[in-house]
């Protein structure tokens, strides 16, 4: 006999008797009854109502071992309903069979890692994090978190396209998407996980949908991400939870919102430089090579998934949520073994501490290079002070630097954060003439790597970035930036308390000069840089 849920009776797999007058010599004895073939279940439940089928999918979904989505599909096609959408086509991705033969992690991870070098220009901590990111979404399921990946690059042509690309080919049955809606994250994932959501231009449309698309993509950190809406089921409304919980990787100009980077694990790309050169992964070749990688990965998660410590060793240095983004990561890179236990926590050690010392710098990244590289060579010197730099750029009435915050040109302090995406701060520096001075300064050797991946080649033959101080008068001839001793300065000197000129080169001011007692005698309204 079949159960009654809510009115109608459905009938158990496996519940049916055998027949006294059945043959004996069929394999089954007078009281068994023959398995439900995968058939026979999609035919019992497209006589479901849909709330009824909705309360077992989940269960029937798992016993054929197949996905809920394709039990959906099953059903809707045994109930006469084959109608496709009126736009669009129905979401697909790609599933990697797995490898025929066993796989070692370590050599596996190496060789992504290799892929990921011929094609994209990455920093070895955020190659391997990257590495250890793909692994991840193979066994995310095990965990209680899933970080973001964050891929960054300060300008355009960075490369963020083709290591989506290698994302694609790689991850556990990667979905991309170039816009998304947030009840599409959501509704994606109910139906389709486990899966890998890759986001591409997620700059452009985290703008338009904000908050609300921003709180779905944060939920789907934790296992117990979800959201409830409201939705008509046979003419009643009633609320129901979709799950948020999946691997996303997200791609953006400069930044995502602080909340996102804060789950995520930041992947910095640039523009490569006119000696470095990459693969390009347009031929079929380049392709199956990484495909093939994912195949592994897929055997890998097969064989040895369920073995991983779920409570790898945390490095003190990391906060809370460092941490809870760690854990995938240092589990696999624990497993693979004591060279990759170092080289993960080696990564994510330093990725976490750039981004502590980064600041978004909201503004044009190319434009600025070009203004700052034009304002040295009309200066005709190697080194500017910090506000001299800063009012050059405010100088330049086409530029957005003279209106850069509320119509107020671009201070020293701005610049400092403008220039922070690109690795560029700005040092303690001596400069002579009549009153012997500490300012911050730029010397212009730092742009050097900057100015060849963001800038076309200067106009003028030779190295016009480079200009030599030879008058007496200069002021800054000769001079050296800091540290001019042998020991770093505390950084809580104060005009006013300043180490001794032989210990320590004095405290920069911004927008006045120090006197030989360290005291700012000339500071009118600027800021301190």
């Amino acid at each position: 006999m079949g159960d009654t849920v809510m009115g109608e009776t459905v009938t158990k797999p496996n519940a049916a008797s055998a027949s006294h007058d059945a043959p004996q010599d069929d394999g089954f004895t007078e009281h068994e009854a023959a398995p439900e073939t995968a058939e026979q279940a999609i035919a019992r439940l497209a006589k479901l109502s849909a709330i009824n089928y909705d309360q077992i999918r989940e269960d029937e979904a798992k016993r054929l071992k197949i996905r809920c989505s394709t039990l959906d599909d099953e059903v809707r096609k045994a109930r006469g309903d084959t109608n496709e959408p009126t736009h669009g086509r129905r979401l697909s991705f790609k599933t990697h069979e797995p490898h025929p033969e066993p796989v070692n992690l370590a050599t596996l991870l190496d060789d992504l890692a290799s892929a990921l070098d011929r094609h994209v220009i990455l920093s070895p901590a955020a190659r391997d994090a990257t590495v250890l990111w793909i692994a991840h979404t193979w066994c995310y399921a095990r965990f209680q978190h899933t970080p973001r990946l964050a891929i960054t690059s300060p300008e355009k042509r960075c490369g963020k396209s083709t290591l989506l690309d290698v994302l694609r080919s790689t991850c556990l049955s990667p979905l991309k998407a170039d816009n998304i809606s947030s009840s599409s994250v959501f509704r994606t994932i109910e139906a389709l996980a486990p899966l890998s959501l890759l986001i591409d231009e997620a700059d452009t449309h985290l703008k338009e949908n904000a908050e609300e698309l921003r709180g779905v993509l944060n939920s789907g950190f934790e296992r117990s991400g979800n959201v409830i809406r409201v939705v008509e089921i046979s003419g009643a409304f009633v609320p129901v939870q979709f799950a948020t919980f999946a691997p996303v990787a997200l791609a953006a100009i400069k930044s995502l919102p602080g909340t996102l980077e804060d789950r995520a694990i930041p992947i910095r790309l640039e523009r490569k430089s006119a000696a470095q050169r990459v693969a390009k992964m347009r031929d079929r070749g380049a392709r199956n090579k990484i495909a093939t990688i994912g195949s592994k990965l897929a055997r890998w998660a097969k064989d040895e998934a369920d073995k991983l410590d779920e409570n790898p060793e945390i490095p003190a240095a990391l906060n809370d949520r460092e941490g809870d983004i760690s854990v995938p990561i240092f589990s696999i890179a624990d497993a693979a073994g004591a060279a990759w236990a170092a080289r993960g926590r080696r990564a994510l050690l330093t990725l976490f501490g750039d981004r502590a010392n980064d600041q978004d710098s909201g503004g044009t990244g190319a434009m600025l290079l070009s203004d700052i590289r034009t304002a040295f060579k009309d200066a005709g010197q190697n080194r500017l002070a910090s506000t001299d730099l800063a009012n050059r750029l405010g100088s330049m009435e086409d530029r957005p630097w003279a209106e850069w915050r509320q119509g107020k040109p671009m201070t020293a302090a701005q610049l400092s954060r403008a220039l922070s995406p690109f690795r560029i701060r700005p040092h303690n520096a001596r400069f002579g003439g009549a009153i012997d001075r500490v300012l911050k300064a730029y010397q212009i050797d730092q742009f050097d790597d900057a100015f060849a991946r963001y800038l076309d080649p200067a106009p003028s033959g030779g190295d016009s970035n480079r200009y030599t101080a030879t008058s007496e008068g200069n002021p800054g001839q000769n001079d050296d930036l800091e540290p001019l001793h042998p020991h770093v300065c505390s950084g809580y000197e104060t005009p006013e308390k300043s180490q001794s000129p032989a210990d320590c080169s004095g405290v920069a001011v911004s927008g006045g000069v120090a006197d030989g007692n360290g005291t700012d005698t000339g500071f009118e309204g600027g800021e301190w840089a």
